[in-house]
């Protein structure tokens, strides 16, 4: 309430007063608030008018443009028709109905219709639908082929037997033969007119017959529509433009327009409620508009009221009060509304001032504090990495954040009541002791080894520093689980101790096959000239079976660097497409028979997709597996064999070095046998290291393995527990490629007839010792000790040159290069090459094409024979 004036001030105020503020501001609101209502009346009447306008004028518009297309479309028709009916080769077609070549499409595609060629019976002879007219129905009976075999005939709706849709029918007739109809599908006609001309109103279309009693087609449901009648519809017969109830008895703006020539009548609505919504929305936001400004000045008014005339004389008489020594200050009496409002005005800026500094220093003091907690709360228990403070006297948690707690499966109170001793390993406390004594004030420390609820070891590394918690000496850690990384490094080693060995291995095979092919060609020479001598002399025998077992020593040392080059995956392959599960049962049945009747064999074949191995190679890593298993089960056991499909992601690739991305087939070999070590199974795949006595075993089965299925594009791996058991698991890529593998069939060589042989090869006895043999079997042969010398002897020589025998790796050029050039001068020059391993020297890397001959040293005579052979006789 006001507090009354004294009367010195009273009674002369009274003498000036008028009227109250507040009827002033009632009568202002009441003139706005009726010159708005009165606006937004004439402007919602205006929208509404000049909505319907604009739909009538684009239902007229759709109108006549729906009804000029459909002309144009039945004349096309019509056309067609008649320039078919006339052609001078229609004849023939009754003739011969095979030479039919009818087709029909109208503008906009889909099923617009078809052209039927009819006899007079109403049999069809050709027609642009199919199936062969043969098996159509006829038009035999139709209410129209009579009056269409007198005179063209433009008619709808009619049946269609043809697709069983009412459609237009224009037919003309071909004199002396029968009827050329072509028939418009009414069902398409209503929506092509929509689609086309409907516009963003989304207009109906309905066209009916000239008298208005029958629907053709509608754009809106034209399966029930098309040929219905109308009369007992809301719409009614031959109604014109404006606004009346379509076919379902929704109010439509229409516009209609005649087809010419045919006296169908188009119509176009559209929808009075879309249009009219459109207007009442603009009504909407103009109410919304006034409604506003009216909320805007209630406010005002209510404002000026409340806020400035009433409070005036109360708090101006209030602030007068409290100061009330201060003469200077005093309101006088003749002062009117503006003395009153500037008297408040200063009162009040010097109290709010005061206040509003107060309150400010405050706020700051207590924003600062919120926002230090804040940010360390933030960064502590938001922290994706786990975090704690430990007590260092005691060494027990006092805090710990949310990573902590997800991460080593404690809750906070488990961790709270726990010291750090209690997430280590006994054996590594004493350890921890000394490094917490020996701790700068920020330090890094680790990798150590924590050990986590479920019981779990992981590796972590720590980053802390010193801080004071609760008057406690304190450390804040942050931890970092590195176990993943540490897996990831300590394969990544593996696999490359495993490259350089192969590297290693490969180089001593390569020479060594070198040896060996000197060996074995002159041993070979060697027991041919003895074994003469022994069927002469009995005293040689005994020189023959001394050499006989030196090339059985040799053999097996072939054996062993071919198994040095598959580790190395350096050794030629034959890969073919075959069914893994195939090789898998024609080991097991080997296997059942070798392995005892202590071991159980079991087999789980699930893979359905092929691989492209040599089929040998595979052979071997099932049998090298099974014999390992059987060893590691002296007391008997169970062997598992299984296959499967897999797909290596991108999270298995990423922490297994030398896995690819891609689909592959599983084949895993299991035993219950002893188990190895962990130290054992990262040293498992190098070559000539074994854990059984000497001379049991050269350690290349594993080694085997790891490079033939690394050749092959796969991978390799093993776990393995002491007295659990081992499981070698080997992945294969999968193929699509089903193109089987020829076999080869080996023929006895054949003598040469002469031919030039030009041998390129570095090593001299090896060079030599080829020489001797192709010179004894009946071939002229001239030699060259690397590429350069080959071009030049190549060259000199007078004659042809029928075939290269080339070493793959040679100093200066390699023996592909070779080739090519010799083959620029030579193009009927044969090549066969030889090398101790199968570098990616040729067309593809580590396999052998089709097309290229490649023989692997050391090579026995008759194999270099035969290879020649079919080199010269390629049949």
């Amino acid at each position: 309430m006001s507090m009354p004036l004294t009367r010195p001030f009273a009674e002369p105020n009274a003498r000036r007063r008028g009227w109250p503020l507040r009827r002033y501001l009632i009568g202002l609101v009441v003139l706005f608030v009726v010159a708005a209502a009165t606006g937004t009346w004439y402007g919602w009447v205006q929208s509404r008018r000049e909505a319907l306008r604009a739909a009538s004028a684009d239902a007229s518009f759709g109108a006549r443009m729906a009804a000029g297309e459909t002309g144009r479309a039945v004349a096309a028709v019509r056309r067609s028709v008649t320039q078919v009916a006339a052609h001078p080769g229609i004849a023939q077609v009754y003739a011969d109905p095979s030479t039919c070549a009818l087709s029909f499409e109208l503008p906009g595609g889909g099923d617009t219709g078809h052209l039927d060629l009819l006899r007079a019976d109403g049999s069809v002879v050709c027609s642009s639908l199919p199936p062969a007219p043969a098996t159509r129905t006829g038009y035999a009976g139709a209410a129209w082929l009579a009056h269409a075999r007198q005179e063209p005939v433009l008619s709808a709706p009619v049946p269609d037997p043809a697709t069983g849709r009412p459609a237009a029918l224009v037919t003309v007739p071909v004199p002396g033969l029968g009827v050329m109809a072509g028939f418009i599908n009414l069902h398409w006609l209503g929506p092509e007119m929509a689609a086309y001309y409907g516009g963003p109103r989304g207009l109906e279309f309905l066209v009916t017959t000239a008298d208005g009693t029958t629907a053709l087609t509608r754009s809106v449901d034209p399966e029930r529509w098309a040929g219905a009648s109308l009369q007992r519809t809301p719409f009614g017969t031959r109604v014109g433009s404006g606004e009346h109830p379509d076919v379902t008895g929704a109010i439509r703006l229409y516009g209609h327009a005649d087809v010419e020539g045919l006296g169908w009548r188009v119509y176009a609505g559209a929808d009075r409620a879309g249009a009219i919504a459109a207007a009442s929305r603009l009504a909407r936001q103009q109410f919304l508009i006034v409604v506003f400004g009216l909320f805007v000045a209630l406010a005002a008014a209510f404002v000026v009221y409340r806020r400035i005339a009433r409070p005036i004389g109360r708090l101006s008489l209030a602030v007068q009060a409290a100061t009330v020594d201060d003469r200077e200050r005093q309101v006088s009496a003749a002062a009117g509304g503006p003395a009153e409002v500037s008297a408040l005005a200063e009162n009040f800026d010097a109290l709010a001032h005061a206040v509003r500094h107060e309150l400010t220093e405050r706020r700051h003091a207590e924003k600062a504090a919120q926002e230090s907690q804040r940010s360390y709360r933030q960064l502590f228990d938001n922290n994706p990495y786990p975090m704690w403070v430990v007590d260092m006297l005691t060494l027990a948690f006092l805090e710990v954040n949310d990573a902590a707690v997800a991460h080593y499966g404690y809750s906070r109170d488990e961790f709270l009541s726990m010291t750090l001793a209690d997430i280590r390993l006994p054996e590594d406390r004493p350890a921890m002791t000394e490094s917490l004594r020996a701790m700068a004030a920020t330090d890094r420390g680790g990798p150590v080894r924590h050990v986590k609820k479920d019981g779990t070891v992981i590796t972590v590394v720590g980053t802390s520093h010193a801080l004071t918690f609760n008057g406690v000496p304190a450390r804040c850690a942050v931890i970092e689980d590195v176990t993943e990384k540490e897996q990831f490094q300590r394969r990544l080693r593996q696999s490359e101790r495993m490259e350089s060995l192969g590297q290693l291995a490969g180089g001593v095979a390569h020479d060594f096959n070198n040896l060996l092919g000197v060996i074995v060609g002159y041993a070979t020479f060697a027991a041919e000239e003895i074994e003469l001598a022994a069927r002469a002399d009995a005293h040689w025998q005994a020189a023959h079976d001394d050499l006989t077992q030196v090339l059985k020593a040799a053999d097996r040392a072939s054996d062993l660097t071919r198994q040095l080059l598959s580790f190395a995956r350096r050794e030629v392959v034959n890969p073919e497409v075959i069914d893994l599960n195939a090789i898998v049962v024609d080991i097991e049945k080997m296997l059942r028979r070798t392995l005892g009747e202590d071991i159980e064999l079991r087999t789980r074949l699930r893979a359905d997709s092929p691989v492209k191995v040599d089929p040998g190679q595979i052979g071997q890593v099932l049998v090298n597996l099974a014999v390992n298993a059987r060893d590691a089960m002296p007391a008997g056991g169970i062997l598992v064999i299984d296959t499967d499909n897999l797909a290596i992601d991108e999270h298995y690739a990423a922490h297994h070095p030398g896995a690819r991305l891609g689909a592959y087939v599983r084949l895993r070999v299991s035993d219950t046998g002893t188990g190895m070590s962990p130290d054992t199974v990262e040293r498992a795949f190098e070559p000539f290291f074994t854990t059984k006595p000497v001379g049991q075993g050269t350690g290349l089965g594993l080694a085997t393995l790891y490079g033939i299925v690394t050749q092959a594009g796969g991978y390799a791996q093993i776990y393995s527990e002491p007295g659990v058991g081992t499981t070698v698991t080997v992945l294969l890529p999968a193929t699509s490629d089903t193109t089987p593998s020829g076999e080869t069939v080996t023929a006895a060589p054949r003598q040469g007839r002469g031919e030039t042989v030009l041998v390129v090869e570095d090593e001299d006895n090896l060079r030599a010792l080829t020489e001797r043999i192709l010179t004894r079997n009946n071939y002229h042969v001239i030699t060259a000790a690397n590429g350069a010398e080959a071009l030049a002897v190549a060259r000199q020589h007078a004659g042809p040159i029928d075939l290269l025998l080339t070493d793959v790796v040679m100093p200066q050029m390699l023996g592909h290069d070779l080739a090519r050039e010799l083959l620029a001068s030579h193009p009927d020059l044969r090549v066969v090459y030889m090398s101790g391993y199968a570098e990616p020297l040729l067309t593809i890397q580590k396999t052998m094409p089709s097309e290229v001959s490649l023989l692997s040293k050391p090579i026995q005579a008759d194999v270099l024979l035969n290879a020649i052979n079919r080199a010269l006789d390629p049949r």
